[in-house]
């Protein structure tokens, strides 16, 4: 029985460097670089990390730099903004958790809600490659809404959401699925 593996879609830099690390030079390490695409657009054209393992405590760890078309040097991910940096995060911990799991808290934080479907594209499309369930929460309809998209397009991989709903003491799931929440997205319907 294979093992099943585990990552979660919170980030420091150590376990960035980790994630890339195992992916470097595979087509894992391509998905993460059209990840940031996403987000910066066709700008994005190379990805490393630099820097030494074990050497935080001066602040010069390691840590990804992204070389942009039009920049003579490559910038720090982290000045990109919290988006580029959560979309690079999920593409390399998804990477991580072939024939597993990836556990993602509040998925929309800091992704602009223009690239919601494209986001949940590459989510399905990388979980479906690799074998791996994700779970995610979310309260923003913006994400509902492209997840929704997504779903309906991607007919590789299944798509539900569920939302828990307490009944006095009771904790009650209330299962959408793709087709149910593609309508329900169409017509603004609430199902957060």
């Amino acid at each position: 029985m294979p093992s099943l593996r585990c990552a979660r879609a919170v980030f420091c830099n150590d376990e960035v460097a980790k994630f890339w690390d195992s992916i470097t030079l595979t087509d894992d390490e391509d998905r993460a670089v059209e990840a940031l695409r996403m987000g910066l657009g066709e700008a994005v054209q190379r990805v490393a990390m630099i820097g030494e393992e074990g050497n935080r405590l001066r602040g010069h760890g390691r840590r990804v730099i992204v070389k942009l078309g039009g920049h003579g040097r490559p910038v720090p991910l982290k000045s990109l903004g919290d988006g580029a940096t959560r979309l690079f995060g999920v593409a390399v911990a998804l990477a991580n958790s072939r024939n597993g799991f990836l556990l993602m808290d509040e998925a929309e934080n800091g992704i602009h809600y223009s690239v919601h479907r494209d986001y949940w594209r590459l989510v399905l499309r990388t979980a479906r490659a690799n074998n791996t369930q994700v779970l995610a929460t979310t309260h923003g309809w913006d994400c509902i809404r492209g997840f929704a998209q997504a779903a309906m397009e991607n007919t590789d991989a299944e798509g539900v959401l569920v939302r828990l709903e307490k009944e006095e003491e009771r904790v009650r799931a209330i299962e959408y699925t793709e087709s149910e929440l593609e309508t329900a997205a169409q017509q603004g319907i609430e199902v957060r």
